[in-house]
């Protein structure tokens, strides 16, 4: 099936991984990082991992300050962000942000304000670096240092609609700014001294091509519009370039097998090779789902969609307690609890267009989690 895939240019390439009780059962690199077959994928081979950064960065985080009673589940934006006090977005709480249910739009495209109709406003993007122009989004292209401040505010006065399940990347770049005004650093340094660091994790972080070079890097989408430029190393995501690559929507990149350990240490109810991160019962609180707004579909930070059946994206095996995120880059995870099972499969399904979706079309992603099933059943018999 991957094989055929990569045949038919849905993916250049992926890895997949599957874990059961604690042991590896299924690990392979599949194609290479373009569809030119020079640089193969291997074990090393670091994907932009999108929205999964919603679970395996900006939530953690704020599992961990939750830990350590930083903050509260009722906490309010405008008890942290002093540029939202007084506003609507500032009476929203946390657990509405985590579980896409504050009102929020799904998307607001800031980007187009700096590049509209793909000519760069040169009043905020230029090709070389300065005092004024230092927020690096792409190779050449910098951003001027006080746009992030100004999306920031527009994010405060956003009209809200109705309280209902919708899926937002807003409340979590709300979220990833809650994060550091807590933690009085940046969420990536917070995350690599907490997690990643301390578990061995080098091959995960935020703005690959600061660390690495670019040939460990899986790219992404040929961005004719704002960047005019292959995206390799940097994030994909508009919004999150917007912020230098570090936001709390996307931003994430990362192998499958550094993404096991940190969704291994949540299946152990946050330990990990004998070191405690995080409560069980915080972990356990995290990764349930949580109703509100008449949604029962999410967790806080995680996708729960077994609960509310039936669904498009899991297997029919899968259990209710089954929680995991996608990414819009050709990513995803899943951890059923009840089997003590994980699932990952990473790729690049955006190079070199976005635009057709051919990955989802094609449900390759459930339809390899659904084979891993059949063969450890199969096996159990």
């Amino acid at each position: 099936m991957v094989h055929g895939a990569i045949e038919n240019k849905i993916i250049p390439g992926c890895q997949i991984l599957a874990m059961s009780h604690g042991k590896l059962v299924y690990y392979k690199n599949f194609g290479y990082l373009k569809y030119d077959s020079i640089l193969p994928v291997n074990s090393q081979t670091m994907y932009d991992v999108a929205s999964m950064t919603k679970s395996l960065a900006t939530t953690l985080a704020v599992m961990k300050l939750y830990d350590n009673h930083d903050l509260r589940l009722t906490d309010t934006v405008g008890m942290y962000l002093d540029y939202a006090a007084g506003t609507g977005v500032g009476k929203l709480t946390l657990a509405e942000l985590l579980t896409h249910t504050s009102g929020l739009a799904a998307f607001v495209p800031f980007y187009r304000e700096i590049s509209p109709k793909g000519v760069w406003d040169s009043s905020y993007l230029c090709s070389q670096y300065s005092d004024t122009f230092c927020v690096q989004v792409a190779d050449h292209v910098f951003l001027r240092y006080d746009y992030p401040d100004t999306v920031r505010h527009k994010l405060a006065i956003y009209r809200l609609n109705e309280k209902k399940y919708v899926y937002s990347d807003l409340g979590f770049v709300l979220l990833k700014e809650i994060v550091e005004k807590i933690a009085h650093q940046p969420m990536d340094s917070f995350l690599m001294e907490k997690f990643y660091v301390p578990m061995g994790l080098t091959r995960t972080g935020f703005n690959p091509r600061n660390w690495t070079c670019a040939d460990n890097i899986a790219p992404t989408e040929e961005d004719r519009y704002f960047r005019k430029q292959v995206l390799q190393g940097y994030v994909h995501d508009q919004t999150a370039a917007v912020f230098g690559g570090v936001c709390g929507n996307a931003g994430l990149f990362s192998t499958a097998s550094e993404v096991a350990a940190i969704l291994q240490m949540l299946m152990n109810e946050g330990s990990w090779q004998g070191k405690c991160y995080l409560s069980p019962l915080t972990v356990k609180q995290f990764v349930t789902t949580c109703p509100m707004h008449g949604c029962q579909r999410r967790g806080l930070g995680f996708d729960t969609p077994s609960f509310a059946k039936p669904n498009a994206v899991l297997p029919e095996a899968s259990s209710r307690r089954t929680f995991g995120h996608q990414g819009f880059t050709g990513t995803v995870f899943w951890c059923d609890p009840e089997e003590d099972f994980i699932y990952i499969f990473l790729s690049n399904r955006v190079y070199p267009s976005a635009e057709e979706n051919k990955l989802s079309k094609s449900r390759l992603r459930l339809l390899v989690h659904e084979e891993i099933l059949k063969a450890l059943h199969a096996e159990k018999q």
